[in-house]
């Protein structure tokens, strides 16, 4: 794509309604400067090649985060249900503490 929009201007080099259309279509976000008849189509599909790459790292950040809370949530179950198994508690009772289901807590248990 990058290499036809660099070596042919016709597809380098486009009116604003085209733009427009592209972005109907295409679902883009492609900015248009209301001053600008023609738009250079390379930065624009960079801008938004970058948009993207922006917004997966924020996802991956973001899901990167989840997945902490979560390891530390199972970290935090797993010491509290070793300590109430020490003080004689059943199985039943430390998995509805934990908020975990019983065999799930039996598995950390015998670990």
């Amino acid at each position: 794509m990058q290499e036809v929009l660099q070596n042919d201007e016709k597809f380098s080099k486009v009116d604003r309604e085209t733009v427009e259309a592209i972005n109907l279509f295409a679902g883009t976000d492609i900015d248009i400067d209301e001053k600008e008849e023609v738009i250079d189509m390379c930065k624009a599909w960079e801008e938004q090649k970058n948009e993207g790459r922006e917004l997966g790292r924020e996802e991956g950040r973001e899901l990167g985060r989840e997945e902490g809370r979560e390891e530390g949530r199972i970290r935090q179950a797993k010491v509290t249900a070793l300590k109430l198994q020490k003080k004689g508690h059943s199985i039943e009772d430390i998995a509805e503490c934990v908020d975990f289901d019983e065999e799930t807590v039996k598995k950390w248990l015998v670990s």
